[in-house]
């Protein structure tokens, strides 16, 4: 198994289509199993459902009054939004990797996470959702329980007959302002969401940037799966920037 680890995509529609073109290739047999870890361009990430609800170009103009452009993912689940203190990962394989459970890829990534954050003393973590959160799902990785607990990373998968992914975001820090760009996008689209429930590992005390938990995540992935670092091949970048547009919904 490869692990890409990127530079962060200060263009947040080449960092999208950067992950669609990894699919891809593994989807095609040209690039093998492959784990990426990128730190996050700030943005909003919406599912093709989210287009179609009443109150969807409402929330894009709000999204895009915070300085945060709107984009189309793959994935399933609700919107998300990214920043600085922020970073994405993602465990791609072939077709076959599809015979597997949809609970064995969620478990899989959170214990791959859970593992990076053993790594920095962060202890208080644990699977589970918390009430009213962005992007809800019984597999975030939660701080606090339920009702009053806060998300630390959500977790989403996409699955086609050539190629599995699951990854999500984590939040480092910065939560502030992610809790002000999804209050407004999940208040337009008549959503709920609790403020409270955007945590991030600065909440819990750490003092850890993105790059330390970028490298915390990519040594667990060394220990588990025996990666081998590759750096970004030209092909797969120029690509990338090529389709960059596919995915970004224009400012409303």
């Amino acid at each position: 198994m490869e692990l890409l680890t990127p530079d962060r995509f200060e263009d947040p529609g080449t960092a999208y289509a950067y992950q669609r073109t990894l699919f891809e290739e593994v989807a095609a047999g040209v690039r093998g199993p492959t784990i990426s870890i990128t730190p996050s361009a700030r943005h909003v990430g919406v599912t093709r459902r989210d287009t179609l609800r009443l109150g969807f170009d409402a929330a894009v103009r709000a999204a895009g009054e915070e300085g945060y452009p709107v984009l189309v993912r793959g994935a399933g689940g609700g919107a998300i939004a990214a920043g600085p203190g922020t970073f994405g990962f993602s465990i791609i394989r072939s077709g076959e990797d599809a015979r597997r459970s949809p609970k064995d890829r969620y478990d899989e990534a959170a214990a791959l996470v859970l593992g990076a954050f053993l790594r920095l003393d962060v202890e208080e973590a644990e699977v589970g959702e918390v009430r009213d959160e962005f992007c809800p799902g019984d597999h975030s990785i939660r701080a606090g329980g339920y009702e009053e607990g806060a998300k630390l990373v959500g977790i989403a998968q996409r699955i086609t007959k050539r190629a599995t992914s699951v990854g999500g975001i984590v939040l480092v820090w910065g939560e502030e302002e992610l809790v002000r760009v999804l209050a407004r996008v999940y208040a337009a689209m008549d959503l709920p969401m609790r403020p409270g429930s955007v945590g991030s590992l600065r909440q819990l005390g750490s003092n850890a940037e993105v790059g330390d938990v970028v490298t915390a995540l990519a040594e667990e992935a060394k220990i588990r799966y025996g990666v081998t670092r590759i750096p970004l091949d030209d092909y797969t970048l120029q690509k990338a920037r090529k389709e960059r547009a596919e995915a970004l919904i224009p400012p409303i």
